[in-house]
């Protein structure tokens, strides 16, 4: 079963942001979000995948891992059975050629999740101050809330914070598998709980019941998002002026930053 946030009991998620009028104006009016390209994540490790050529010391693992890549050869080029074989033995025989082919199809996986996969990043934790500060422009931004209570947004997936980078394998094809090197990340990002919606570009694959963005914008249902929390050194009356002109059914909330303690108050 996947890891969602509602099957970990979450009925709420946020997203933080720098305040940018025109920006939220188009959320408020379109109810769609802008997802990432995860080749512009501020992690160079995340969702940059990395196929471990060191399993290729165990025989069992060089032998799927070449089974993989002739099967690859005999579904997409016209070679022979015995060019086939041919390459089956060099591969097998040549522990630093196949270490090259594995080297190359992570940086050719790489570029095609760029190309395919948009990202859109969440947190459980509203009062989390290291979110507002580092990705609401030092708490000068809001925070976008949504209720997970829509076939969207109940599904977002939990993150995997890992101290080692996980072994992948060029024959594994299973979602778990393929959904792994989207949700994992070193673990010194735990602090943010982060929670993603993943899709795919319309066109670049079709994937039944997959999340699908158009340029990078991503529909959300009616009454998805229910509210914008202004930063507590926001603009707020702007902030409200704006989200009431547009969408007064979104309710303004603000994140006020509590005297005597390191915590913030949502108030509204």
């Amino acid at each position: 079963m996947k890891a969602t946030a509602w099957h970990d009991g979450h009925r709420t998620l946020y997203h933080w942001q720098r305040y940018d009028e025109s920006r939220l104006a188009d959320i408020l009016l379109t109810q769609r979000v802008y997802c990432s390209n995860p080749g512009a994540f501020n992690d160079p490790w995340d969702c940059k995948p990395h196929f471990n050529s060191g399993v290729l010391s165990d025989p069992d693992e060089n032998e799927r891992h070449v089974q993989w890549a002739v099967d690859i050869c005999r579904r997409n080029t016209p070679m022979s059975e015995q060019a086939l074989e041919s390459m089956r033995t060099t591969l097998l025989t040549d522990p630093v050629l196949a270490a090259e082919l594995i080297d190359q199809n992570s940086r050719e996986l790489g570029s095609f999740i760029d190309k395919i996969y948009r990202v859109y990043c969440l947190g459980p934790d509203v009062g989390n101050l290291l979110m507002w500060s580092h990705y609401a422009d030092n708490h000068r931004g809001v925070c976008l809330e949504f209720n997970l209570h829509n076939d969207v947004m109940c599904g977002a997936l939990r993150c995997q914070y890992l101290q080692d980078f996980p072994i992948m394998r060029l024959y594994e094809t299973s979602e778990e598998a393929n959904l792994q090197i989207l949700l994992a990340k070193s673990e010194v990002w735990s602090y943010e709980r982060e929670y993603r919606l993943v899709a795919l570009e319309r066109g670049a694959m079709n994937v039944e019941g997959t999340l699908v963005t158009d340029n990078n914008f991503l529909q959300l249902p009616v009454g998805a998002l229910q509210a914008v929390i202004a930063g507590c050194q926001a603009e707020y009356n702007k902030i409200h002026k704006l989200v009431s002109d547009i969408a007064p059914q979104v309710i303004v909330k603000r994140a006020m930053r509590v005297q005597n303690r390191y915590q913030l108050a949502i108030v509204g």
